[in-house]
């Protein structure tokens, strides 16, 4: 269905819907947001007190691992 003025919106029941959400996203989101600040912290706390090299590659993982999830669940949701 066409519209001559694209100034004006189409009426509510010709839109589409807002997709649904898999019902725990939000709390996943917020869990992976979570872990990857405190291995940020972490990995900073590590810095500063001269921890080992595994201290910061544990963390690093973590890091890498949560920022790529996020990435991923970001793409996939077409937000």
């Amino acid at each position: 269905m066409t519209y001559p003025d694209p100034a004006h919106l189409p009426p509510v029941s010709v839109r589409a819907a807002a997709p649904q959400s898999d019902g725990d996203g939000g709390v996943a989101r917020t869990v992976l947001w979570v872990v990857l600040v405190v291995s940020v912290i972490g990995n900073t706390v590590a810095s500063y007190t001269g921890a080992g090299t595994g201290v910061h590659l544990a963390a690093g993982v973590v890091t890498v691992l949560c920022a790529t999830v996020l990435a991923v669940r970001r793409l996939r949701s077409g937000r």
